[in-house]
């Protein structure tokens, strides 16, 4: 099954952080769409952001920024999807990186 979410682009202003693990920055390709940074302006948006990457993570997906073996680093250590990464203001993040190749997001999101 298909995990659905909804984003929503946002400009990012004094309260947007975005979330940074082990890796780098955190940002996604969905299937569909543009690729994204994980953005929050708020407390519920990071809870919201962390169950988005959690269903990632149970679907064997994992997100730029993050281990490879996020799932088993979860399994073994505890914790939370997001488990070793920090939200970061945006002006002090790192730029996105990936593959050779790869289209690297411009924009931020925030997961609905």
């Amino acid at each position: 099954m298909a995990l659905q979410i909804s984003v929503n682009f946002i400009e990012p202003d004094e309260n947007t952080c975005y979330l940074v693990g082990p890796e780098g920055l955190v940002w996604t390709q969905p299937s569909i769409g543009e690729p994204f940074i994980l953005a929050a302006r708020n407390e519920q948006e990071r809870k919201t952001a962390e169950l988005f990457v959690g269903e990632l993570i149970e679907q064997g997906l994992s997100p730029y920024g993050l281990p490879l073996n996020q799932r088993q680093i979860q399994a073994m250590f505890g914790g939370s999807a997001i488990r070793d990464c920090q939200w970061m203001a945006a002006s002090d993040a790192p730029r996105p990186s990936g593959d050779e190749g790869d289209t690297l997001p411009t924009r931020a999101a925030t997961v609905n």
